[in-house]
């Protein structure tokens, strides 16, 4: 299992899109960037009812939630990394 810090929490709009970014640090001094592209959803428990979730109630990006910034206002290696990834 890794185990990384989080550093960051971004709510990014660009194109219409939005996904929430996470910056991770592992004590090595890696970096990561996560990408959440799917914010809320179903899944079906044991019992075959459906269950919903949204990632933005969670503790963890409640706080975010309100906060949602522009594309261009990401530290430019966070752009970098993104842009690389998922050419909006």
């Amino acid at each position: 299992m890794l185990k990384a810090i989080r550093e960051a929490v971004y709510f990014v709009e660009k194109g219409g899109k939005s996904v929430m970014l996470e910056i991770l640090r592992t004590p090595e001094g890696k970096s990561f960037l996560v990408v959440h592209q799917t914010l809320s959803g179903t899944y079906l428990k044991e019992e075959g009812e459906k269950e919903a979730w949204d990632l933005l109630e969670l503790d963890a990006f409640k706080d975010v939630k309100d906060s949602k910034i522009n594309y261009e206002e990401l530290p430019v290696d966070v752009r970098r990394a993104l842009s690389s990834a998922f050419p909006y």
